[in-house]
């Protein structure tokens, strides 16, 4: 990796888990949510979940920095937008459908899982890769960061709207105060 790549491989990294933080909380939280509502007795209890976000949060963060490292060894500074966004799907429909696979085969989980888990991966890892590469070969590439954290804030937001106009929480999924 070049001194310019090596600049550039924070920014990237951090722009691709912030805009996949952004997503998948939109995706589980609103889109997913009568899904997860309708397969619970596979899950953890909701607080349990809910204490161990952070734990999937940083498996995010992991997944970034790997897909951006890859974004740079394969392209470098001829990165393109295109680029990521393609190796981004194809590397997320690969860990999806494999990960979905082998949990599948060893854990109690619904059949549905084998199609949500690779293609929420698939789309999530897509736009990682597309706003990795984006952040990759900007001149600005902090400001393209802080582009991204407004755009994932915004997502949030979107997401807790829609999630108490929409989807009121059951009261039996409450977290205890």
């Amino acid at each position: 990796m070049n001194p310019e790549s090596r600049r550039a491989f924070i920014p990237g990294a951090l722009a691709a888990w912030l805009i996949y933080l952004g997503l998948d909380f939109l995706t589980h939280a609103v889109f997913l949510a009568s899904w997860w509502r309708a397969t619970e007795v596979y899950w953890l209890p909701p607080v349990e979940m809910f204490r161990r976000i952070p734990l999937g949060y940083a498996s995010f963060a992991l997944y970034c920095v790997g897909l951006t490292w890859l974004l740079v060894r394969l392209y470098g500074e001829h990165v393109t937008v295109t680029m990521g966004l393609r190796v981004g799907l194809i590397v997320g429909a690969a860990f999806g459908l494999t990960t979905a696979i082998g949990a599948y085969s060893i854990l109690r989980l619904p059949a549905s899982y084998l199609l949500v888990t690779p293609i929420t991966i698939a789309v999530e890892s897509s736009a990682a890769g597309g706003v990795g590469a984006w952040a990759l070969r900007g001149a600005r590439r902090w400001r393209r960061v802080g582009w991204v954290a407004g755009v994932t804030v915004l997502l949030f937001s979107i997401g807790v709207v829609a999630q108490n106009l929409f989807l009121p929480i059951p009261p039996d999924h409450m977290i205890p105060r």
